[in-house]
């Protein structure tokens, strides 16, 4: 295999309390981009309250629409469950396994102008924004599936389909851990959860997530390594 052909980056998201610069979580990540225009994020998601671990791998197309993900989710010593996705067309086609839901199998209808699965692991959230049209401009409805009926992401994976406003607010230049880049800074709204709007900062062709602050929460989660075409 000639790894030259492929495009590979790694990095962290540190998790804080934005009053105190606490950390209260992690998110280790790796993105691959395939010699067939797909992209994989694999991200192993640990926080401190909950307890939480969160395994996933998402594959997307060249223009951001999801291929397939695989989500594994475990608060404190508990197993809630693991899923496998799949985009087949206009359908979804879910299997998932857990102690309280068993085996299940679902296809769900999906859109095909625009369509992502938002998996809770923070760096994929900006993976929504490939949903953006900036020649449109303003306020842009799109709905995707949610993996958790919770705003921190502590149950599921089964979920359900809703609908999310993205908004483009501008483009600046932000200085995180990881250095200074020019990035676009996004809102995502979400009526079906009660959680207030949040703030994504991102950057390049990937859209790697800079920042993303959700204050109303006392929560910012922050790029503090980032690493292309090598290891650690």
């Amino acid at each position: 295999m000639n790894v030259a052909e492929l495009k590979y980056q790694h990095g962290r998201l540190s998790y804080r309390r934005k009053s105190t610069g606490h950390e209260c979580g992690r998110e280790d990540w790796s993105l691959t981009r395939n010699r067939d225009g797909s992209t994989t994020l694999r991200a192993l998601v640990l926080t401190d309250e909950p307890r939480l671990v969160r395994d996933v791998v998402y594959t997307r197309d060249a223009r951001g629409f999801p291929i397939d993900a695989f989500i594994r989710l475990q608060v404190e010593d508990r197993h809630l469950g693991s899923a496998y996705f799949r985009v087949d067309g206009d359908q979804l086609l879910i299997v998932a396994d857990g102690p309280d839901i068993g085996r299940t199998d679902q296809t769900i209808r999906i859109p095909t102008d625009f369509f992502a699965i938002k998996t809770h692991a923070v760096m994929l959230d900006a993976w929504l924004l490939f949903g953006y049209y900036r020649s449109q401009g303003g306020e842009q409805p799109r709905r995707f599936y949610n993996t958790s009926s919770l705003w921190n992401g502590a149950d599921g994976p089964l979920g359900r389909l809703e609908t999310f406003r993205l908004n483009l607010v501008g483009d600046e230049e932000l200085t995180v851990p990881a250095g200074t880049f020019k990035a676009a800074h996004f809102t995502l709204d979400c009526d079906a959860i009660p959680a207030p709007t949040s703030h994504l900062y991102l950057t390049g062709e990937d859209r790697i997530l800079l920042k993303y602050d959700w204050a109303e929460y006392d929560l910012e989660y922050a790029l503090v390594a980032w690493k292309i075409g090598e290891s650690w």
